[in-house]
């Protein structure tokens, strides 16, 4: 009997050695910082079991600043993204809430598709294998996601060959889709956004010299790490919409998640469109100096309506688009912008997951594209890469037709407004308005 109880004991403790061996690192994080997942309570020292490891490794990376800045940590349902508060802040359920709408909204709109077979190893010229990095030339735009910063990661490879493992390669989306836990930091203010970029000036060797630029805004979005932030109480606000911060920022990371960096038009209209569907309005301009009066945060459908009235025979171009410049607010082209997408959008009800086909093919046009030889047998990444119009038109024409120009000009021309959720109208009309006009001096407010 006592050879028995001891041979059971000898199998349970082996047992749990077992477990504990095999069992993922989830503990002994620095800091004590609230983790909130699924209605459960944890910390950085002891997190949730069942952590997905994407967001561990989020967690992970951001420990250190919550926990110098005594910010918490709070996970959507999926554990898509990761948001990062004061913990002071409160509203978390709230801005959650709005995360989950983004996310549902999103997934509607651009449902993951097949990924586009890889770019061959060898680029036209034959070449291939990663060179020694560069320090390129140039300044990236601090809120850019097309912009990378200097000393970004860059990969190409020899001749014949592949790397070993997937390269991680900014703005060319060559990791695998959806396989990263987005961040998005809502800060308390200015002090705390300088802090961000210290912390990511200390962290992350390649943004050095991006941050010197990035410290004259009030908020960013990157691809690596991939992570949003803005100033919810920035000095000088009058009106302002933090929901639709949230939204236009999450909309941004998601799409960054999913199908890597796009045409600035592009991923400024998907976002805008998000912002419209909520509660018909847009409160996000990017990059816009002055003053936004009250009436042009609903404005852009009449606006619409006047600016093609007259272009029946004249057709919208992919110039009046592509021509944007990155790091600038072109008021002609922003609601053209979001009008187009809107189009797209509305024509994909007849042409099953057109839009996230044409996003994956312009994925693939730019990792494809965005090459620079080094050697014959060598190549790298482009410092400030933007794809051809003429390669954007054609993707466009692929997956919706050769007229969609000639039709998204009928559409611009005849508008309607959008109609708006309840839960979005109640929610803007909450809103106080303090000013007919609203002070927008930085990137994205």
């Amino acid at each position: 009997m006592n050879t028995n109880r001891s041979l059971m004991s000898l199998a349970r403790a082996t047992l749990t050695l077992a477990i504990l061996t095999s069992a993922p690192a989830r503990a002994g994080l620095l800091g004590d910082v609230p983790v909130g997942w699924k209605n459960k309570e944890a910390t950085t020292a002891k997190l949730h079991a069942d952590l997905p490891k994407p967001a561990f490794d989020a967690i992970s990376r951001w420990t250190a600043f919550c926990s110098a800045k005594q910010y918490r940590m709070d996970l959507d349902a999926q554990g898509r993204v990761l948001l990062l508060t004061p913990a002071k802040r409160g509203r978390t359920q709230e801005t959650l809430s709005v995360i989950g709408r983004a996310e549902s909204w999103f997934d509607g709109l651009l449902p993951p598709v097949p990924r586009a077979s890889a770019a061959p190893a060898a680029a036209p010229n034959g070449a291939g294998a990663p060179p020694p990095e560069k320090k390129p030339s140039g300044t990236p735009i601090p809120e850019d996601p097309e912009g990378p910063p200097p000393n970004a990661p860059k990969s190409g490879g020899t001749t014949g060959m592949k790397p070993a493992t997937p390269p991680s390669i900014w703005g060319s989306g060559s990791g695998a889709p959806d396989s990263q836990t987005a961040v998005l930091i809502v800060l308390h203010d200015e002090k705390d956004y300088a802090g961000l970029l210290d912390h990511l000036e200390s962290s992350v060797s390649y943004l050095k010299d991006w941050v010197t630029e990035a410290r004259k805004q009030t908020g960013l979005t990157l691809e690596d790490p991939l992570v949003g932030a803005f100033v919810e109480n920035a000095s000088g606000q009058e009106e302002w919409n933090g929901d639709h911060e949230v939204l236009n920022r999450v909309v941004q990371l998601l799409t960054l998640r999913r199908f890597g960096q796009q045409p600035n038009w592009l991923v400024q209209g998907i976002a805008w469109e998000a912002e419209m569907a909520f509660d018909k309005s847009v409160y996000c301009f990017p990059y816009r100096d002055g003053f936004v009066f009250a009436t042009e945060h609903t404005s852009w459908p009449s606006d619409l309506r006047i600016a093609f009235k007259d272009r029946a025979a004249k057709p919208l171009e992919i110039e009046e688009l592509s021509e944007w410049k990155r790091g600038t607010f072109d008021p002609e082209a922003a609601p053209v912008a979001w009008g187009f997408v809107r189009h797209l959008a509305e024509a994909q009800k007849t042409k099953e997951r057109a839009l996230s086909a044409l996003l994956e093919e312009l994925r693939s046009l730019r990792d494809l594209k965005d090459r620079e030889p080094t050697s014959p047998t060598t190549w790298k990444r482009k410092n400030g890469f933007t794809l051809d119009p003429k390669d954007q038109e054609t993707a466009i024409l692929t997956a919706f037709g050769k007229d969609v120009f000639k039709k998204a000009t009928v559409s611009l021309r005849t508008l309607k407004d959008i109609a708006g959720s309840a839960e979005g109208d109640a929610k803007s009309k909450s809103k106080p308005k303090n000013s007919s006009r609203e002070p927008d001096k930085n990137g994205q407010r």
